[in-house]
């Protein structure tokens, strides 16, 4: 079985209720969102990006044994 731990920020973390938590058996990003989804059913309608190992990523992207995920929320810099 592997285990990722995902790693969540902003209003990511209020919908969650967590800063992190831990999936099992994730392929792929594109499974991770599924899933969370249906999880959590607001997540479908807020805004976020994945970063797959400190990488803002744009495609589905395979996930591995000890990968860091991060789900980013909306950010501005000035």
């Amino acid at each position: 079985m592997i285990k990722m731990i995902i790693k969540v920020f902003g209003q990511i973390a209020d919908i969650i209720g967590s800063n992190s938590f831990e999936v099992t058996n994730i392929a792929h990003t594109d499974e991770l969102v599924k899933n969370l989804q249906e999880k959590y059913p607001s997540l479908k309608k807020s805004t976020y990006k994945i970063a797959v190992n400190r990488n803002i990523i744009q495609t589905n992207t395979t996930l591995l044994p000890n990968t860091e995920v991060a789900l980013l929320p909306p950010f501005s810099g000035g």
